[in-house]
């Protein structure tokens, strides 16, 4: 139903800095102007928001007002610049907006939206919410690993850091549907079972980083055994810190592997937005686009994966507890809103 009112239920940024939230019911939905500033966007009825440890740790000038970048909802109108050949009224999409996506309305940029999978798929819309932000990550840290999709990689070996988080399981899961031969994932103990389950395969191997022996003997084991290792840990919060002690692991020589990493120290960042980084060590940050959603979805059919879904009602509570599982990082998989 439309309704006369200007006004939504969203999750927003409050405080001088923004790092306190709360949840409102009179929050101005966003202003959409067709045909002129928002020419190449698409305005939405948001179904479900994703969140990701990138929300809390922006403050409001970077952030925005409302919370969340990653969306799945429907299109109700659409920028006169946006392919109508692609894009109609009332098509489900997902992606990520430019507005905030914990709120009932949204607006995205077309070029950073793909559209949910037909009903035949099975993809359903909290699914989808939970792609954008960790599966790019992933794919795009896989691709900097020279881990893609048209080779064959069942000689690569991945090491997949922090692995029973969403961003970690995307990992596994996107390496297991590129056929890479060796995965390897390190995570406590507590979810050795989870992991293996949810990457989809025995062949899985997971080092517990809890359990010193196995761990140090893992490291000492295995220098120079990896394409490529992918740190969805380091500086997230719990003192981690994989960077240095990483180095070892990589392949030298003529081909030599990758390190990458999803956060890292303040002097990894200067860096990285210095264009300085050291050859076979980057930091990531997701570059969303339609292509690689494509490419996304496609690889997850393949491998018959799904992302592992924490669904939370779209309410003040609900944000709390949805806010706190993320921080503690104790959460395996990804926390989606359901806002419709």
């Amino acid at each position: 139903h439309h309704s006369i009112t200007n006004k939504m239920k969203a999750a927003i940024r409050t405080g001088l800095l923004g790092y306190t939230f709360s949840f409102v019911d009179n929050y101005v939905k966003p202003l959409f102007k067709p045909s002129s500033i928002h020419r190449n966007q698409v305005y939405i009825k948001v179904k479900s928001a994703g969140i990701n440890p990138v929300d809390y740790k922006l403050p409001r000038f970077a952030g925005g007002k409302v919370i969340g970048i990653d969306f799945c909802g429907t299109i109700e109108q659409i920028g006169d610049d946006v392919d109508s050949n692609e894009y109609k009224i009332g098509d489900d999409v997902f992606g990520s907006c430019s507005s905030g996506s914990l709120a009932e309305y949204c607006k995205a940029d077309s070029n950073r939206i793909a559209k949910v999978p037909s009903s035949s798929s099975d993809w359903t819309s909290s699914e989808c919410a939970a792609l954008p932000v960790a599966y790019v990550s992933a794919l795009q840290s896989l691709r900097t690993g020279k881990i893609v999709s048209e080779e064959d990689n069942s000689n690569k070996s991945v090491l997949i850091i922090g692995a029973s988080g969403g961003c970690g399981i995307a990992g596994i899961q996107l390496c297991r549907a590129m056929g890479v031969g060796r995965i390897v994932g390190i995570c406590s103990s507590n979810n050795i079972d989870f992991v293996k389950e949810a990457g989809g395969g025995e062949t899985i191997e997971v080092i517990c980083y809890n359990k010193e022996d196995e761990f140090k003997t893992f490291f000492d084991d295995n220098v120079g055994k990896f394409d490529c290792v992918y740190d969805a840990a380091t500086n997230s919060g719990g003192g981690e810190d994989y960077w240095n002690k990483s180095q070892k692991l990589l392949k030298f020589g003529e081909s030599h592997g990758d390190y990458v990493s999803l956060n890292g120290p303040a002097s990894k960042w200067f860096r990285a937005f210095a264009k300085k980084q050291k050859p076979h060590q980057s930091l990531i940050m997701a570059n969303t686009n339609t292509a690689d959603f494509k490419l996304i979805l496609s690889l997850m059919n393949k491998a018959k994966a799904k992302p592992v879904i924490n669904a939370i009602p779209f309410s003040e509570e609900g944000l709390a507890t949805g806010f706190q599982m993320l921080k503690s990082r104790r959460t395996k998989g990804k926390i989606v809103f359901n806002i419709d």
